[in-house]
C-alpha cells in the first residue's frame, strides 16, 4: 500500500512542477505580448491620430461641399 501512495505522490509532484513551468513560461509570454503591443501603440499611435484626423477633415469638407440640403435628407 506504501508503495501506491509513494508513486501517486511523485506523480503529483511533477505535475505541480510541469504545470508551474508552464504558468511561468505563459506569464513570460503575456507579457512580452503586452510590451510589444506597448511598444506599437507608442510607435503607429500618433500615426493613426494623424489619419483619423485627416480622415475628418476631408469629411468636414464634403459636407461642405453637399449643402445644407443633402444633410437634411439623411
Amino acid at each position: 500500500m506504501r508503495v501506491w501512495i509513494l508513486a501517486w505522490l511523485i506523480a503529483t509532484l511533477v505535475t505541480v512542477v510541469v504545470l508551474g513551468a508552464f504558468l511561468a513560461a505563459m506569464v513570460s509570454s503575456a507579457l512580452q505580448v503586452g510590451r510589444a503591443a506597448q511598444r506599437f501603440q507608442d510607435e503607429v499611435g500618433s500615426l493613426a491620430a494623424d489619419i483619423s484626423r485627416g480622415a475628418a477633415r476631408a469629411g468636414d469638407g464634403t459636407a461642405r461641399l453637399r449643402g445644407p440640403q443633402d444633410s437634411v435628407r439623411r
